[in-house]
């Protein structure tokens, strides 16, 4: 079953995209506005764990299985998620009718890292039985030694609106007074940031966040502000400069200015010019069009 999910996914990139939709399908920011797991109600709480099961079986085309979630390599497996590393909840049936292997999962939004694994359940990798009514049991300590690590941490796409420490730039961005002006400030006050469509959609509240972005990158042209997308030649530009590069359903804005002879800083080449991220004390020059379709590979 490891060798089997490790070939489909040997990065982990799949299973952490499974993660993050679950999430932001939670979270629903296009209709709620919510990016935050303290903004949720405690029945939406107790959903997550399905989400990340749907998910994950949509992205690999999993069959069911015969008694649970998955069928594996021809084994069923159960998947099982917790927001706390090791303090996922088995179930009687994993335990009371042969030992049935878990696929556990793990993600915190606040340190955006997760995990997952593989354990066969029984009663020596599981703490005593409590008053439960449904009869659920944790794994104890020894458990922890038991796992077999698909992947044994990794990077979550990061929820960015989550990780804003400055309160005058989420001021900016989630409580803009329109939907445009929300993204607009996205990309002008958080330039480096690689930011994802569901960031934008809950910034915008609004359907299309394709036009958003392109919106915003003609509004943002006039302040020397462009924003990379996924699509060529864009992650290669973003990868000259420096700057994360954006893979799909995710974008990064900069400003820039014109590079010079004697300039250290790396550059790339928009239409026949040299261009470099701007310095602070840099004058504002209009930046480049670099929709796509107007730029060359």
């Amino acid at each position: 079953m490891h060798a089997a999910i490790s070939k489909l996914d040997p990065y982990g990139d799949r299973t952490g995209y499974a993660i993050r939709e679950a999430l932001d399908q939670i979270y629903d920011g296009q209709r709620t506005g919510r990016w935050d797991f303290t903004q949720l109600l405690k029945t939406e709480k107790t959903h997550i764990g399905t989400l990340v099961e749907i998910w994950i079986q949509r992205e690999f085309e999993f069959r069911d299985g015969v008694e649970l979630d998955y069928s594996i390599a021809g084994a069923d497996v159960d998947c099982k998620w917790s927001r706390n590393l090791y303090e996922w909840e088995i179930p009687e049936e994993m335990y009371s009718r042969g030992n049935k292997i878990a696929l556990v999962v793990w993600a915190n939004e606040y340190t955006a890292r997760w995990a997952s694994g593989l354990i066969r359940i029984s009663d020596e990798v599981l703490k005593p039985r409590g008053n439960q009514r449904d009869k659920k049991r944790q794994l104890n300590e020894e458990a922890r030694g038991r796992i077999l690590w698909l992947v044994a941490g990794a990077d979550l796409v990061k929820n960015t609106l989550l990780h804003i420490t400055d309160t005058r730039k989420l001021e900016l961005i989630a409580y803009a007074k329109g939907g445009q002006t929300a993204v607009d400030n996205l990309f002008r006050e958080l330039p480096g940031e690689l930011v994802n469509r569901a960031t934008i959609q809950t910034a915008a509240q609004q359907v299309d966040s394709a036009k958003r972005v392109r919106d915003a990158r003609r509004n943002l042209r006039p302040e020397g502000i462009v924003i990379f997308g996924h699509y060529r030649p864009h992650p290669q530009m973003a990868a000259e400069l420096d700057l994360p590069a954006p893979t799909l359903g995710r974008f990064v804005s900069a400003r820039l200015h014109p590079w010079s002879d004697g300039d250290t800083e790396p550059y790339t080449l928009i239409h026949g010019t040299r261009w470099r991220l701007a310095r602070p004390d840099d004058p504002i020059v209009p930046a480049p069009d670099i929709e796509p379709g107007k730029l060359r590979d």
